[in-house]
């Protein structure tokens, strides 16, 4: 009866984990830093999973916080341009691009910050040869640290299969 409670219980937590964390096939962080008063720059941070291909991707700066984009760095790999945010075209955006495929990497880009802190995250846009949307997400700003909440899972799941282990060596040892 124990065991089979246990086989429950132990599901609907991976079931919970899975659902918590789901896998994503490309990320792109960001690092906000402020320089002096409202100049700053962030670092834009491009991760792909093993064998994940994109042709480019745009990150979109609002025409109401952000102006003079400038790229400090980008990788030689990728193509950049920034596009700077305009109250009548709307939001700015820095946009990197390789027909080859482009390959993770960091890139740096100063702005004017023209509202109060703190930084926003960024919305973007991965994108194929053919120039068609694959994925849109919205960047995590790393400055602020996350809990990760899979490492918890797995304390407790390790807890309760020693607890378990433990009980049922108990009871072959009373029978």
């Amino acid at each position: 009866m124990k065991l089979n409670y246990f086989k429950s219980i132990s599901l609907l937590f991976t079931f919970l984990f899975c659902v918590a964390n789901p896998a994503r096939a490309a990320l792109i962080t960001t690092e906000f830093s402020e320089l002096v008063g409202n100049q700053g720059i962030v670092d834009i941070n491009l991760s792909l999973a093993s064998g994940e291909n994109f042709s480019g991707f745009s990150l979109y700066f609002s025409e109401t916080l952000f102006a003079n984009l400038d790229i400090r760095f980008s990788p030689a790999a990728w193509d950049s341009i920034v596009v700077q945010p305009d109250a009548l075209l709307g939001a700015g955006l820095f946009d990197s691009y390789n027909p080859a495929g482009l390959s993770s990497g960091v890139a740096r880009v100063s702005f004017t910050y023209l509202s109060t802190l703190p930084f926003d995250v960024l919305a973007y846009d991965f994108y194929d040869a053919d120039f068609s949307i694959v994925e849109s997400g919205s960047s995590t700003n790393v400055t602020t640290p996350v809990p990760e909440s899979s490492s918890i899972i797995l304390l407790l799941l390790g807890l309760i299969a020693v607890a378990l282990r433990q009980s049922t060596k108990r009871q072959q040892v009373a029978a």
